[in-house]
């Protein structure tokens, strides 16, 4: 058996290796997946298809985003280790979409989902067994998702993110600030419906926005708000008029510049990730969907924490607030260092053959 020590140094090994390895991969010449994950992208595809043809006989225009993207304009198709398939639309064709999903769909309420550990999957699971193969949706505070299986095991989804016009001269200096501060109203409301009203509202009664204006970016209700550091706004010209790429067996519409739309999404959108995942997209489909009873408190305590770091919240401190809760959230999910190393070393292994079953 091997003991603690050596689970750290043959991290330490592998680190290096895999990092030498990394370098050497172009990500322009990839092969696609294979197995069981590549099964599920092209089943995922085949279930998205659907959606889209239902989307354009609405009338509403989409183009990719994310992984996505990069799957599209890099590889022809899926990102090697992505699972998941992301489209975004302006604010009135979402609105419509949105409007489609409630008159034809099976609606998961927003009241029933929080941003608790795998309460997304216990939720899903419930309605795909109680609602085997038929359309669902539900509206969360970062899109629209739309999903179809019969358990959270083989459920597919694809995701719809809004994009909005803002006022023209909004700076980028401005809005990082204003997002500072609905990210912390999002998180001290932490009840998906409340969200959901209160950025309807700020939609409705806020100046930045103008639905006139020539800026476009993402929505209060699109996770890359909240996840993507902004490096620059859009404009109608590098969206539109939106033109048609390969992607898989098929043809899927694409923004007018796609590559300058990615470039403000990812840095070197060309080239590898500083790092890949490869994990399933939604954090319990491989049936461990459970195990989320086993930290709800410390989950719970967390969150109690983390609203107490970011009570009185000014400009002046929210820099190192953001500091001190990381520090909190790894002192309250440490591991011990054997079983911490054991999983980083286990976890490396899957990576690394994966990345050289991919790499022509």
């Amino acid at each position: 058996m091997l003991c603690r020590k050596n689970y750290k140094e043959l991290y330490k090994t592998k680190l290096k290796e895999y990092r030498n390895f990394y370098k050497t991969i172009d990500a322009c010449k990839l092969k696609p997946a294979s197995g069981e994950l590549r099964e599920y992208q092209l089943r995922t595809f085949d279930f998205c298809k659907k959606i889209l043809r239902q989307l354009d006989e609405l009338g509403v225009k989409y183009f990719p985003i994310g992984g996505t993207l990069i799957g599209a304009i890099r590889n022809g198709g899926f990102v090697p280790w992505d699972d998941d398939f992301d489209i975004g639309m302006m604010r009135e064709d979402y609105e419509k979409t949105l409007d489609f999903c409630k008159n034809n769909y099976i609606c998961i309420p927003p009241k029933l989902l929080s941003f608790a550990k795998n309460n997304r999957a216990i939720v899903w699971n419930r309605f795909l067994k109680k609602y085997p193969q038929k359309f669902i949706y539900s509206q969360t505070p970062h899109h629209i998702q739309i999903i179809y299986g019969t358990s959270i095991n083989d459920v597919v989804n694809i995701d719809i993110f809004p994009h909005d016009n803002y006022r023209n001269d909004c700076s980028l200096a401005e809005y990082d600030r204003y997002i500072e501060k609905i990210t912390q109203i999002k998180y001290d409301l932490d009840n998906f419906e409340k969200i959901i009203d209160f950025y309807e509202r700020e939609r409705m009664q806020n100046p930045i926005f103008d639905k006139q204006g020539d800026i476009i970016y993402y929505g209060l209700d699109n996770i890359d708000n909240y996840i993507l550091s902004h490096k620059g706004f859009f404009n109608e010209d590098m969206i539109f008029p939106l033109k048609k790429v390969r992607f898989e067996d098929s043809e899927i519409f694409i923004q007018n510049k796609p590559l300058e739309y990615a470039e403000l999404q990812y840095k070197n959108c060309l080239g590898m990730p500083s790092d890949i995942e490869i994990s399933p997209h939604i954090n319990a489909r491989l049936g461990n969907i459970f195990d989320y009873r086993l930290s709800s408190l410390k989950n719970v305590l967390f969150l109690i924490l983390r609203r107490l770091c970011f009570k009185n919240l000014s400009e002046d401190n929210i820099t190192i607030k953001k500091m001190i809760l990381e520090k909190l959230k790894d002192k309250f999910f440490y591991k011990r260092n054997d079983a911490k190393y054991k999983e980083l070393y286990n976890d490396l292994n899957i990576k690394y053959e994966f990345l050289k079953s991919i790499v022509l």
